[in-house]
């Protein structure tokens, strides 16, 4: 019945082993150029998990097997290096397990909003210069300072990327939901790079149950700025080895990927620019494969190609960066404008 009570009723909504399972929706017919082809788009809707975004999984199953463990005792504080729905999700479900002090390692360039968002959730940000070359080992990174302060009495540093809890929530969890809901028909899975968490633990999963399934990843291109996922320069951060669970990489910029976000809400499904970067690069692979001839090998034992791709929050984090990559083509105009009293001012 979907109801949570008692003692830990947040923890057990927190769970995603305890939820019931997320929706797995199909796009529309006029957002996929290959439906006459027998390609069934499937969006797995992490926006309904218990945070609204796909960190809730792994944010909880890191907490929550670090407490299993043990790991937990004694510990009063805990950081990471993020400034978004990783250590808010790490946050709220360390609480639940006994752990208030919460810190955040951010770079000097966080948006504003990012950084109430982190006040909101009771986070206390420490911000952090980054090096103009991204390396993890770098001390004066954000990744290296994390881990340094964590292992200080009292601190834990949950290190998600090479946390092995962080995919594994997704083989547990997410992996057996797509399999299931697909009734074992699924050929292509496809998320973005960033962590990389999802992309390994639903990969394995559904690689176990049948090998023939394609993954695909999906990364900016250099130079793009989409919240999530990153740049192949971005992901020599990870710790994770997540190439040898990925079949095909594409990428995607940032007026594509918002202009996908955007149509896809609009026909309600309600997801944020990352959710429109894997739709953009999986629908690139499917096109490159059509125009190769091999498009039909990727055909399930129906004759389908169901393809699943992850939309892991909704755009209302990144309103305004709507406006600021796509022109005013993509927008209705304001009847009236003039009259508005809360106008911005104009600059001549």
């Amino acid at each position: 019945m979907n109801v949570f009570s008692g003692e830990n009723s947040i923890r057990d909504f927190m769970d995603p082993g305890q939820l019931a399972y997320l929706p797995l929706v199909e796009i529309p017919a006029e957002l996929n150029p290959l439906i006459e082809d027998r390609v069934k788009i499937f969006a797995k809707l992490m926006t309904f998990s218990a945070l609204h975004n796909v960190k809730a999984v792994p944010g909880f199953n890191m907490i929550a097997e670090a407490d299993a463990r043990g790991e937990l005792k004694d510990v009063t504080t805990i950081i990471e290096n993020s400034s978004g729905n990783t250590i808010s999700a790490i946050a709220v479900a360390a609480r639940l397990f006994g752990v208030d002090d919460i810190r955040a390692i951010v770079p000097d360039e966080v948006s504003l909003h990012k950084l109430r968002m982190l006040l909101f959730f009771g986070i206390a940000p420490i911000v952090n210069h980054e090096p103009v070359e991204p390396d993890g080992e770098d001390p004066t990174s954000g990744i290296y300072r994390a881990r340094e302060l964590g292992e200080q009495v009292g601190w834990m540093n949950p290190g998600q990327y090479d946390n092995e809890d962080n995919p594994d929530a997704h083989f547990k969890w997410i992996g057996n939901q797509i399999w299931r809901q697909t009734d074992g028909g699924v050929s292509v899975f496809c998320a973005s790079l960033g962590t990389t968490g999802t992309i390994i633990g639903n990969s394995r999963y559904l690689k176990d149950k049948n090998s023939n399934i394609r993954v695909v990843g999906v990364m900016r291109a250099p130079g793009a700025y989409v919240p999530g996922p990153r740049t192949e320069l971005l992901l020599g951060l990870v710790g994770l080895e997540w190439e040898p669970h990925v079949d095909s990489i594409t990428q995607a910029t940032n007026p594509e990927s918002y202009a996908m976000s955007m149509d896809l809400s609009r026909r309600g499904l309600y997801v944020g620019p990352s959710s429109g970067l894997s739709l953009v690069g999986l629908l690139r692979y499917l096109l490159e494969r059509k125009d190769e001839g091999t498009l039909d090998e990727l055909r399930n034992k129906n004759g389908d190609i169901v393809c699943v791709f992850i939309c892991p929050d909704t755009p209302m984090p990144y309103f305004d960066e709507y406006f600021k990559y796509l022109d005013e083509s993509n927008f209705p105009t304001v009847t009236n404008e003039h009259l508005l009293l809360n106008m911005p001012e104009q600059t001549s």
